[in-house]
Formats: structure tokens, sequence, C-alpha cells
């Protein structure tokens, strides 16, 4: 059973495109994000397309025995970009900044995210992504920034027995706080900048 599994997941780390349906975004990604009132909604109308997210967790196979030996071994938990990508689009979606987010397409507004960091320690996690938002229309970037959370369990008999599920956890928590971040940073854009 285990080689059968193992096949199948170095049959899905070969792949490079993997239909978007196909992406399983678990709940503890997704921020919960209030939506924006009408006069912060800089992009209203706007479609957004996030670019493929870069950086740690790019690599299929990296994020691959991130998730097959994260949870059994501390220390090495890593979300796949792919997985942060849908969990950006499906965020972004949700919080009615933009009219659409997509994936592709012509778009005034492009989104490009780096994963500098993805480090699960001691019964936490902290990820760090530089984010740009560029215009294509002046084709420069009109807002960029590097953006770190942090999620921590406090110590209990669940935490101390399963450390790197509780890491693994910490790390897809600290991934919603990171896109939660980001929302009320565009939100918080001035006018003038959506409007270059």
């Amino acid at each position: 059973m285990r080689f059968a599994a193992l096949l199948v997941a170095l049959i899905v780390a070969g792949c490079t495109d993997v239909p978007p349906q196909m992406i399983y975004v678990p709940p503890d990604m997704l921020p919960k994000v209030a939506k924006p009132s009408q006069n912060q909604a800089h992009f209203a109308g706007q479609t957004l397309v996030v670019a493929p997210v870069t950086g740690v967790g790019e690599s299929s196979a990296q994020a691959l025995s991130g998730a097959l030996l994260g949870p059994s071994v501390p220390g090495t938990s890593v979300i796949w970009a792919t997985t942060f990508r849908e969990a950006l689009i499906e965020s972004l979606q949700d919080s009615t900044l933009f009219a659409n987010v997509s994936r592709a397409g012509a778009s005034r507004y492009v989104l490009r995210a780096e994963m500098l960091q993805q480090t699960p320690t001691g019964y936490g996690a902290t990820v760090t992504v530089r984010y740009a938002l560029n215009d294509t229309q002046s084709g420069r970037d009109i807002w960029s920034e590097d953006i770190a959370a942090t999620y921590s369990f406090p110590l209990n008999p669940a935490t101390f027995l399963a450390p790197g599920q509780t890491q693994y956890v910490a790390l897809m928590r600290a991934c919603a706080k990171n896109i939660e971040l980001l929302i009320a940073k565009l939100a918080a854009l001035p006018d003038v900048a959506a409007a270059q």
C-alpha cells in the first residue's frame, strides 16, 4: 500500500501542469476576511490575474516530500506554491476587492508572489512572501512588499505528541494569515495607485 501511494506521488510530482480543479486547498489555508466597504473597493470592476507563485515550494518534488514527510518528521513541512496560488485566487475572489480573479488572460492588474520563507519551528511556523502588484497599462509595479506571518500553537499534549503534524497545520495557518494581511494591504491602497 505504501509503495502504491509513493508511486502515485512520484507520478504527480513529475506533472508540471496540474488542473486547478485537482488542487485541494485545505480550509486552514483560507483566511476569514471581511469584505471591504464600497469606498475601499479601488479595484471594483477590474480583473486580477494571479501569476504562478515562485520561490520556496515551487518545486513539485520539494513540496511533495514536505507534504509526505512533514506530518511525521518535524521541520520538513513545505506548502506547494501551486496550492498557495489557488488559496490566493480563492481568497482574493472572496474578498470582492476585484470583480474577477483568474489564473490567466488579459487584465490590467497582475499579482506576483514569491515565497521567500516557509519555516516550521517548534509548534508553529512563519511564512514570508514578496508580493508585487503590476499595472500592465503602465508596465510598472504600483505596489510591492514583503509580508511575514506567523502562527503558533500553545503547547498541549496533542502538539507534543505530533509535532510534525502541528508544524504542518501551523504552516497552513501562517499562509492564511499572510493572505489576510495581503488583502488588508490591497484594500488600504490609496485611490491614486489604482487610478494610474
